[in-house]
């Protein structure tokens, strides 16, 4: 029996890879609320750290997104210096913005054609016939882990499990808006971290990038800056209702996401803001480590 520890998107993720090689598994949670589930859930390396692997997991999750049905945008990104991952993606995949393509004020930036993924759906499809249990776990050494392999996909919990100092938070908030009706582009300015992910069930828009913060309240003042910013880069959202706003932890690690084995105990935390970006490449690696 394997046992899976944590249930966002690398925990179910894991969990899947690991049933469909054969293996028998179980996902343990305490329940709480992942930050998964805030995720805006386009595909792109956020956040990944320095990890030369992550370009492999990313293109990897890439193919497995596509080839499950998950929508495919052109997704616009604006940005001073020319992303890392623009080398990285197939040639078909991404190609510079023309001049009618970029708002005023921008001089360059990249169409990529990339998934963008409804979250909850996405983790209600990947938790559907799973064994998952509640149960609050404290040490690695508890009892209710049993004598089997352990899969860590704990996110900032981790730190309760393992001592680890380059595992830190990253704060984020986004704002949902009703865009139904409305021509809304799917676009970045990762200069001023302003993002429009206009999904089919609600328009995401963000953002914050706040590292050391571990305030998961909603700001309210936040919530009004990231509408304005918003509405200035996609007009076509001016007026959309706003339906909530969620704030949540990425969980980041100074030098990208730990996925090694110890042991019996296979890691695989510290993703940052790349956690759906990279979490079917991930699973491979899991699954390989427990062959």
């Amino acid at each position: 029996m394997v046992t899976v520890l944590g249930a966002g998107v690398l925990g179910l993720s894991c969990a899947r890879a690991l049933t469909d090689a054969g293996h028998e598994v179980r996902v343990l949670t305490d329940g709480a609320p992942t930050v998964s589930a805030i995720a805006g859930g386009l595909w792109l390396p956020y956040a990944t750290g320095t990890d030369e692997r992550v370009a492999g997991w990313a293109l990897e999750t890439l193919e497995r997104l596509v080839a499950d049905g998950h929508p495919v945008v052109d997704h616009l990104h604006l940005e001073r210096r020319e992303p890392w991952w623009v080398d990285v993606l197939p040639a078909d995949h991404v190609r510079p913005a023309t001049r009618s393509e970029l708002p005023e004020g921008h001089a360059r930036g990249w169409v990529a054609r990339v998934p963008l993924v409804e979250m909850p759906r996405h983790l209600a499809a990947l938790a559907d016939g799973l064994r998952i249990e509640r149960a609050t776990v404290t040490a690695l050494d508890d009892p209710v882990l049993g004598d089997g392999p352990v899969v860590l996909c704990t996110g900032l919990a981790t730190r309760r499990l393992v001592d680890d100092p380059a595992l830190h938070a990253i704060r984020g908030q986004v704002v949902h808006l009703d865009a139904r009706g409305r021509d809304v582009p799917c676009v970045c300015d990762e200069d001023a971290l302003t993002y429009v992910l206009p999904r089919a069930d609600v328009c995401v828009v963000g953002g914050t990038h706040e590292p050391g913060d571990e305030d998961d309240r909603v700001r309210p003042a936040q919530t009004r800056d990231i509408v304005a910013r918003a509405v200035a880069l996609a007009p076509a959202l001016a007026g959309a209702p706003v339906l909530g706003a969620r704030a949540g932890l990425r969980p980041a690690r100074h030098g990208g996401p730990r996925v090694e084995r110890d042991g019996r105990v296979v890691h695989c935390y510290g993703h940052g803001g790349g956690g759906l970006t990279l979490s079917w490449g991930c699973a491979r690696t899991v699954t390989d480590l427990l062959v």
